[in-house]
């Protein structure tokens, strides 16, 4: 998905950048970077250095799954002036669906490791510590969003199983999200047409024109 907004969204005159969290991709940190208020000042470090860079451009947002979290967090945290935020598969509920992980066996390996891997197939092994379920249990995204921070557009897939789609119903419901609903959608949102969708979407959006 990142690859294809590299290509997608300058040919529509939309600059883009992006970057790893701590813990993944190509971040030098490890599990100890994972963190909720470490995510989030990455992500407004990366900001504040777009906007040094080019102060007349106007930021917006795309973001994925525990990204649309963080995304949507970092806004409550730090208000900006209303910008626009493209969710896709936005794990709304991020606190519920690691708890979901939290199997006997992972309850072993934290007490006996200091961290669990989740079974998913993530590209680099994801090590959640007890410091980071802290941090989700304490960052509860339905408590601390407030509906005038930004203008959101969500996109979803009916048969996600990550993420259940009425959960990304109720936060839309709740905070008055625009949301389309892929039928046959699941997280990735990769299926037939759903990626070449999302990107027009995105840059309609970005552009005003959504």
């Amino acid at each position: 998905m990142v690859q294809a907004l590299h290509r997608a969204l300058p040919e529509r005159g939309i600059g883009v950048w992006s970057f790893d969290f701590p813990a993944h991709g190509d971040s030098p940190m490890g599990q100890e970077g994972l963190r909720v208020p470490f995510c989030m000042d990455d992500l407004e470090t990366v900001e504040a250095w777009i906007r040094a860079k080019s102060p007349q451009v106007e930021v917006c947002y795309f973001a994925s799954s525990f990204g649309a979290y963080i995304t949507l967090l970092s806004l409550s945290r730090a208000p900006r002036n209303r910008p626009r935020a493209f969710l896709r598969s936005a794990a709304v509920t991020m606190p519920q669906l690691v708890a979901r992980w939290l199997t006997p066996r992972a309850k072993k390996d934290l007490e006996r490791r200091g961290y669990f891997v989740p079974d998913y197939a993530y590209v680099r092994e994801m090590r959640i510590t007890p410091a980071f379920l802290r941090d989700l249990w304490e960052y509860d995204l339905f408590s601390r969003y407030t509906p005038e921070l930004a203008s959101l557009f969500m996109v979803h897939g009916a048969l996600d199983e990550v993420v259940p789609v009425k959960d990304a119903r109720r936060f839309a419901e709740t905070f008055g999200a625009q949301l389309r609903i892929f039928p046959q959608g699941e997280h990735p949102l990769m299926g037939n047409g759903e990626l070449e969708a999302v990107l027009a979407w995105a840059a309609d959006f970005f552009l005003g024109k959504e």
